[in-house]
């Protein structure tokens, strides 16, 4: 099946209402493919590539994880750092970035925000890492790995107090080295909206914000705190994520970027700050064992895969517009990118 066959079965078949692709190659090649609307409405504006997407949990690699990488080339971070020694004791910053901090994978933060009225509010940001801390690990640290927001949200906030500045300035210097100055957070007490709202895709109508979202990130917690988080936030069109894809690309495959390539090539369940490509996971095994990447609930993904000739796979969609049904569709709907987009590599 062609990758242009897989987002057309999606787009058809209620999946997605929109999907953006882009395989790359260390050689040179590049296939960039959209399919759908920004959403299901009549006069919905067709997809195209500079759509605009939630990009969700790929902002812990984009985001969190390469400002930690800078910071530890500027010797101003550790991965051995353990910054919550009261709640959270022998955490370090490797252990949240594996994901076996021994956190449990989710709460619901944003309610003490909500009920407090300051949802969106810089004492938001705080009462919802305020809840993460009090939240007591459920293993020992390096003891299991289960993939966990909550750290993320506290090691965002300790960045912010560490280096001095806020996340979303601390990201904006790092991610220049992406050539992708599109790739950004909105936050929410200074602009309200994206200023490219018209061609943002929608996600979720939020039950509790009763709307659909556009324009604002998704993610409660995120949310609450004002749209600039450790979990979640980040936004972009295809083109600003190709910008990081060839990034990651280079820095995986060769000589330079030798702090963020021990990252992905770090031993464990998960990688620091990377995802694996398993054999039954969503890149549907058709990468190799070094591939590595995240995937984001919106529906996107991103892996890079530094075998020969080299690879990025890119898939954006709002797959939770109106709501977060189908998700095993969704699952499918990766396996099958990954298997053609792999096959259009090695075929080409």
């Amino acid at each position: 099946m062609s990758v242009e066959r897989v987002l057309s079965i999606a787009v058809n078949d209620g999946t997605t209402p929109g999907a953006a692709a882009l395989v790359l190659t260390g050689d040179g090649r590049r296939r960039a493919l959209v399919a759908g609307h920004l959403h299901r409405l009549e006069g919905a504006r067709a997809v195209d590539e500079d759509t605009v997407w939630d990009l969700a949990s790929l902002t812990k690699l984009l985001s969190t994880t390469l400002v930690v990488a800078r910071a530890v080339d500027a010797g101003r971070v550790s991965l051995d750092d353990e910054p919550w020694p009261t709640g959270w004791p022998g955490v370090t910053v490797a252990h949240v970035l594996r994901h076996d901090a021994g956190l449990p994978a989710w709460r619901p933060l944003f309610e003490v925000a909500r009920k407090a009225g300051v949802c969106g509010l810089p004492a938001g940001a705080r009462a919802v890492v305020d809840a993460a801390l009090a939240i007591a690990p459920e293993a020992l640290p390096g003891a299991r790995t289960l993939y966990s927001d909550l750290g993320f949200i506290a090691l965002g906030a300790w960045l912010e107090e560490r280096l001095g500045d806020p996340l979303d300035h601390l990201f904006a210097r790092a991610a220049a080295a992406y050539g992708a100055t599109g790739l950004r957070f909105v936050r929410l007490d200074v602009e309200g909206f994206h200023p490219a709202v018209p061609n943002v895709a929608p996600t979720e109508r939020c039950p509790w914000r009763r709307r659909a979202l556009f324009g604002q990130v998704h993610d409660d917690n995120a949310f609450a705190m004002g749209g600039v988080a450790g979990n979640a936030g980040l936004f972009g069109s295809l083109l600003d994520v190709e910008g990081a894809a060839r990034f990651l690309l280079r820095a995986l495959s060769e000589p330079g970027e030798a702090t963020l390539a021990a990252f992905a090539a770090s031993a464990g369940e998960r990688a620091v700050g990377f995802d694996r490509a398993m054999p039954n996971g969503t890149t549907g095994g058709a990468l190799s064992a070094r591939a590595v990447g995240h995937l984001g609930f919106t529906g996107t993904s991103l892996f890079v895969d530094p075998a020969p000739p080299g690879a990025a796979y890119v898939l954006l969609t709002n797959r939770v517009h109106e709501s977060r049904e189908h998700k095993e569709r969704m699952l499918e709907m990766r396996r099958a990118f990954h298997r053609a987009a792999a096959a259009w590599v090695r075929d080409d």
